[in-house]
């Protein structure tokens, strides 16, 4: 196994992973900060922390296999990590959504999404560092 393997072996696509569903995550929450008024809208948020665990495990096991041509085809990037989000009372119109706690989410969810972008940065200047160090 080469330098550049062990370098990229599982944090850089892990990281990738973390980057790919903090975007999700943030669409999700936009949504549901655009339907804060919506009756019978309820809040939706992403299942970040099982999916992350999943992505630097590697485990595919929840894959689904499709057995039959008649099969619909599922890909784990669609709404498959969107689950609901009860944080917020319901209120008499029937919608959850409350906007101090979305935006409370939003903050939090864009500070690991540039944490995670800066460890990568210092990843790949790292990467860089030792290239030249290897050409001299």
């Amino acid at each position: 196994m080469s330098m550049l393997d062990k370098i990229f072996d599982k944090t850089v696509p892990g990281l990738h992973k973390a980057m790919d569903l903090a975007w999700k995550r943030n669409n999700a929450i936009a949504s549901n900060i655009a339907n804060a008024e919506t009756p019978q809208y309820r809040a939706m948020d992403l299942n970040f922390a099982g999916e992350l665990e999943k992505a630097f495990s590697g485990d595919s096991s929840n894959n689904l296999m499709m057995t039959n041509s008649k099969h619909m085809e599922l890909k784990s990037e669609g709404k498959s990590f969107l689950e609901e989000d009860l944080s917020g009372a319901t209120k008499p119109d029937g919608n959850n959504v409350d906007l101090d706690i979305q935006m409370g989410k939003l903050m939090k969810n864009s500070g690991e999404f540039n944490t995670a972008a800066s460890i990568l940065r210092k990843k790949l200047r790292m990467t860089r560092m030792a290239i030249r160090f290897a050409e001299r």
